[in-house]
């Protein structure tokens, strides 16, 4: 029997606190209602609970009537998901909430039994990610499949335990995604194995994957992605690149390689102001198309189209 108490705190949870934290979406207050950054069309009115999204013509009130309607959950996952995850519905957080915030213990989702296909198929095939990459991740066990066919990104802290984690939807077109409980943003994920004086600093771990297949794919070098450390912020927030930095001194420069949007060149700026007031090197690199993994699939489409045109029988006839 699901708890009512949960049904009726999903029921009245600020949908906008959710957008933030379930999918890394950002609102701004425009008239009646807030918009969002990422997807124009997507609208919250000013009680927090009333949401549309025009592009795709599904509206409704509430958290879920958005996890049924768009991310097609059943009722009782939808109230699970809701309850996993932990949301900042106030303007301000006391000290001590944000302590105990930080020492929650993570619980990562169970591994998935087999050979992740799912896991491949959505990193390799569908985003073009280099499979050595994957295989790579997958050997650290800074990625692997669970039992659902979910992604899981792992962080850890410096002792080797995992700290953070995040989920991304396999299945069709859904946008699925979310923080494990537990998990503390300080600990992002990351792949930092040269411990180089600059760290390349992405919104997800998608984008900092997608950079460094496209590096080995410009280099024709399976192992030039690791000659270059890189962190993913899950956002732009720079919870864990300040953490990274209080950890890691050798970081001399900074690139903030953020998505190609308002959202994102904003935050860039801000960023890259703010830490060269810390006395560190800055700079911006921007893909050419909104994210890194938009840039690397142009390229990849490129490379079939080159191979196809290559193979094409001649349409010159010999007599």
């Amino acid at each position: 029997m699901i708890d009512k108490q949960k049904v009726e705190q999903a029921r009245n949870t600020d949908i906008i606190a959710f957008f933030e934290k379930h999918c890394g979406f950002t609102f701004v207050q425009r008239g009646g209602a807030f918009r969002c950054r990422q997807h124009p069309s997507l609208a919250v009115k000013n009680d927090h609970l009333s949401w549309y999204w025009h592009s795709k013509g599904v509206g409704g009130f509430g958290v879920l009537d958005y996890l049924m309607k768009v991310e097609n959950m059943p009722f009782r996952e939808a109230v699970g998901t809701v309850s996993g995850i932990s949301l900042t519905v106030t303007t301000a957080t006391s000290q001590r909430e944000h302590e105990e915030e930080l020492t929650k213990t993570l619980i990562l989702p169970e591994k998935a039994g087999f050979i992740p296909y799912r896991l491949y198929e959505y990193l390799c095939n569908k985003r073009g990610i280099d499979s050595s990459i994957v295989n790579r991740l997958i050997q650290e066990g800074k990625l692997y499949e669970d039992r659902r066919g979910n992604v899981v990104f792992v962080g850890f802290d410096e002792h080797g335990k995992a700290r953070f984690a995040s989920l991304r939807g396999t299945h069709g077109d859904c946008c699925f995604r979310m923080d494990c409980t537990g998990s503390d943003k300080r600990y992002g994920f990351n792949m930092v194995f040269s411990q180089t004086e600059r760290l390349y600093i992405f919104e997800s771990p998608i984008d900092a994957m997608s950079h460094a297949s496209l590096e080995n794919a410009v280099t024709g070098d399976k192992d030039a992605w690791m000659r270059r450390d890189r962190l993913s912020l899950s956002g732009t927030s720079d919870t864990a690149l300040l953490f990274f930095l209080n950890k890691q001194h050798t970081v001399k420069e900074l690139v903030f390689c953020l998505d190609n949007d308002p959202a994102g060149r904003a935050a860039s700026a801000d960023l890259a102001g703010k830490y060269a007031e810390k006395g560190l090197r800055t700079r911006i690199k921007l893909p050419i198309g909104k994210d890194f993994n938009e840039d690397l699939m142009d390229m990849v489409r490129k490379i079939q189209l080159e191979k196809a045109a290559q193979h094409k029988p001649s349409s010159d006839i010999c007599i």
